[in-house]
């Protein structure tokens, strides 16, 4: 079967990270039931299979600083309590998905696409990001995408360190 997210995927082999590395910048977590997934679809029969296909492998992520929220009762990172969020943008619309270093919030639109949600003016309405959940992992998070994030490469990140020894940014 073809991975869904190869780059996570691989992440979560490990491979030459040490206990510090993974203890500060990346974190996954057993996969979400079925039962849970399907809650969540049943409140949002919109939501993507690329989506619902990352929390069959692990419901949420810590990647460096960006942290994709959990949908399970009690998760470290808890999706519960987001919704403020994506309130003044229509909750039927919009679900939070997670956060970057700034707390700005990652959210998905009914179509699948990704925006963000700053919090310093609040915008009028969500900045598009990407086309996809897991153009957002695999390009954004975990890709060529990371430093154009930014604005630039950060100074001194052992992440980015760890995904240019990958062979994912340039």
């Amino acid at each position: 079967t073809e991975m869904p997210f190869p780059r996570l995927e691989k992440l979560m082999q490990r491979d030459g990270m040490s206990e510090k590395f993974q203890c500060c910048w990346f974190q996954t977590y057993p996969p979400a039931s079925d039962a849970t997934i399907s809650a969540q679809l049943a409140a949002r029969p919109w939501l993507q299979s690329d989506y619902l296909e990352f929390l069959g492998l692990t419901d949420g992520a810590v990647l460096e600083m960006f942290i994709i929220y959990g949908i399970s009762d009690g998760h470290t990172f808890s999706i519960t309590d987001r919704e403020f969020y994506v309130e003044p943008y229509g909750k039927d619309d919009w679900f939070a998905v997670g956060h970057d270093p700034a707390g700005d919030a990652f959210v998905i639109h009914r179509s699948g696409t990704i925006a963000t949600i700053g919090s310093d003016p609040p915008p009028d309405e969500p900045v598009p990001l990407c086309d996809s959940f897991h153009e957002l992992i695999e390009e954004v998070c975990c890709g060529p995408r990371y430093i154009e994030y930014f604005g630039g490469a950060p100074d001194d990140s052992d992440w980015l360190d760890y995904l240019r020894a990958q062979g994912w940014v340039a």
